[in-house]
């Protein structure tokens, strides 16, 4: 196979030079960081292409193995670069721009402790975060509603646990190591329960699945904690209209194979602890009886093993510990009483939804057009 690593290592070699290429000579700055960041993780890649070539230990037949993960591996590597990194810059527009300067405007309400992601109207999904490239990609139109940016709080949360070595989101960081440290605490002690017991084997290898679950779930959980704590209510508001337009079983936990996000009650119980923590008492009552309205809707409920994942007493020990480390990077803590234009356009935007929910769309649409004005105002 030597033959064939030497012609598809150049290729692809080829392929990575093309990319720098690919900048628009006209790129707005808003884009410039991004542009740094998906050249040097070209350059990365380009070292590790040239290492399979000519690193002679990848030469010797023990190690083709290796050598051909390592290939793949730089091959999905550079697909995210060109296929969402570089796609964004060459295609920057001005929907692209409204959405910067409006991330721009979020940094500094809620005193943001780092420099925040580039956003590109370019996802094919929902909102999701890039955290290698810093890139948040968002649907093409969803500049031109409100009732989910609320959502972008939560993704502002994943850069600040991907940070290395950068003493400024260390409190954070450590809210997540506790977070995993009170799962698995309690679920080693499961564990032990369950296998002096007479239960079922299966369920044994089912607490070993949320065990692996819980990593990506601290994740999650701290990103919407983070979220509700500085966008406040409307950050539920916001969960629950995307359950209720993409989501399946809130209570449904996984058996067999972990999960990347834990369930969307489990989530929504811990943005409703942050909401009330934050002095929310009458939003959370309002929001509470609406997503029970909607649970009664889609006909689920709790099952045991649902409260067995999942006990109030880790809930809560997981909100406790997002509350102090969103107050310990210094982030302004949504209140009732915060201000902010675009903390109170979002929170009110679900206020008028309710209040009138056919007429909603015409507010929205002003709302919108003075929100994204050089001097918009809530």
């Amino acid at each position: 196979m030597d033959d064939y690593f030497t012609g598809a290592v150049q290729q692809l070699l080829s392929r990575a030079g093309h990319l720098n290429t690919r900048v628009p000579r006209d790129l707005p700055r808003e884009f410039h960081t991004l542009v740094a960041t998906c050249q040097a993780e070209v350059a990365r890649i380009t070292a590790v292409l040239r290492l399979l070539l000519q690193e002679p230990a990848m030469l010797l037949p023990a190690n083709q193995p290796e050598r051909l993960r390592m290939f793949r591996r730089a091959v999905a590597d550079l697909d995210v670069v060109e296929t969402v990194g570089f796609a964004a810059i060459e295609r920057a527009n001005e929907e692209d721009l409204r959405l910067n300067a409006l991330m721009d405007r979020i940094r500094l309400e809620i005193n943001y402790p780092l420099l925040p992601p580039v956003v590109t109207s370019l996802s094919r999904a929902y909102f999701g975060i890039f955290p290698s490239l810093n890139l948040l990609c968002v649907p093409l139109t969803e500049g031109r509603f409100l009732l989910h940016l609320p959502d972008l709080y939560h993704e502002l949360g994943h850069p600040l646990l991907r940070a290395g070595n950068n003493p400024v989101v260390e409190p954070f960081r450590r809210a997540q190591d506790r977070v995993m440290q009170a799962a698995i605490g309690y679920l080693d002690d499961e564990l032990r329960t369950q296998e002096r017991g007479r239960g079922p084997t299966q369920m044994v290898h089912t607490l070993g699945c949320w065990v692996r679950s819980w990593v990506s779930w601290s994740v999650e959980f701290l990103c919407d904690l983070f979220g509700a704590l500085t966008v406040g209510p409307a950050f539920a508001w916001s969960h629950l209209h995307l359950c209720a337009k993409r989501g399946g079983d809130p209570f449904l936990v996984p058996a067999y194979a972990p999960t990347s996000h834990p369930p969307d009650a489990a989530r929504m119980t811990v943005a409703l602890k942050a909401l009330s923590r934050c002095g929310f008492a009458a939003e959370v009552g309002r929001i509470e009886r609406r997503w029970q309205d909607y649970v009664a809707l889609v006909g689920a409920r709790a099952e045991p093993e649902y409260r067995r994942c999942f006990p109030d007493k880790l809930l809560e020990e997981t909100c406790r510990a997002g509350w102090d480390g969103v107050t310990a990077l210094g982030c302004r803590i949504a209140s009732p009483t915060s201000g902010g234009d675009v903390y109170t356009l979002l929170n009110r935007a679900w206020d008028e939804f309710w209040h009138d929910p056919a007429g909603y769309g015409r507010w929205e649409e002003g709302a919108v057009a003075g929100l994204f004005t050089p001097q918009g105002r809530a």
